[in-house]
């Protein structure tokens, strides 16, 4: 996990004012308090402007807690730490060590889910590029890649719904299973009861997959958007909110 901690001196603060740390404790507190949820929503904010396709993904992995009645924590958990840290290139372990990870007779595995028709804003160039070739597989299949399909009542229908094996060029990326294999199209109730349409294929990735030279990631750099809310934070507590503190105790 990765961290943003700020800290404040009440000692001090208190002392510069020329009142007791009793008395401007509070405020401090409630200045601090409402400054951590504001640079959560900054840290989602840089997330969604800057990560593309990875926004999602980070902004699952980032919590924001009152530690106690002095202290809150920014946190990034350790499934996106590689998006804020970067990463070199090589074999994507990071995908071993998550809730979904299992352990075989062959060592540990994984079923990684793809979502083909989400939002092309939160898909990288390559799955909108792949998306676009499977919303053409399905319409040749008379499949909407949107419209819920309903049964003869006019109910929607619930379940997995179709699965189709698609010949769809295989892209540069090494991997053993064809992009076109093994599409499904699910329709699933969310939360509200709303029922939600979902194109999807499932891939494996496994230990033994390290040796064969498959699901090798090119590396990138770090994003470092802590790095970035932590000086919106520092910028915002100096500029804004320790010169309200000041001006109440003067």
């Amino acid at each position: 996990m990765s961290d943003l901690k700020f800290e404040v001196d009440i000692e001090s603060l208190s002392r510069e004012l020329n009142i007791f740390k009793e008395d401007v404790m509070k405020d401090v507190q409630e200045g601090v308090s409402g400054l951590s949820r504001m640079t959560f929503e900054k840290t989602k904010e840089l997330a969604n402007d800057e990560l593309g396709s990875l926004s999602e993904l980070y902004i699952e992995q980032l919590e924001w807690n009152e530690v106690d009645p002095t202290l809150w924590v920014v946190t990034l958990k350790e499934p996106a730490l590689w998006i804020e840290e970067g990463r070199k290139s090589g074999f994507m372990e990071e995908l071993l060590r998550g809730k979904s990870a299992k352990q075989g007779k062959n060592g540990k595995y994984a079923v990684i889910p793809f979502e083909h028709n989400k939002n092309p804003s939160k898909q990288s160039s390559k799955s909108r590029e792949l998306a676009g070739q499977i919303r053409d597989e399905l319409k040749k299949e008379n499949v909407n890649w949107k419209k819920i399909e309903t049964d003869e009542s006019g109910s929607p229908r619930v379940g997995r719904l179709h699965t189709f094996n698609f010949d769809i060029p295989r892209l540069k990326e090494k991997h053993k299973t064809s992009p076109g294999q093994g599409v499904a199209v699910y329709q699933i109730k969310d939360e509200t009861g709303k029922v939600q349409k979902h194109i999807m294929t499932f891939r494996v990735i496994s230990e033994k997959h390290r040796e064969e030279g498959l699901w090798n990631h090119p590396g990138r750099p770090g994003d470092k958007l802590l790095d970035k809310a932590f000086d919106w934070a520092m910028d915002t507590w100096e500029k804004e909110i320790l010169p309200k503190i000041y001006e109440k105790h003067k």
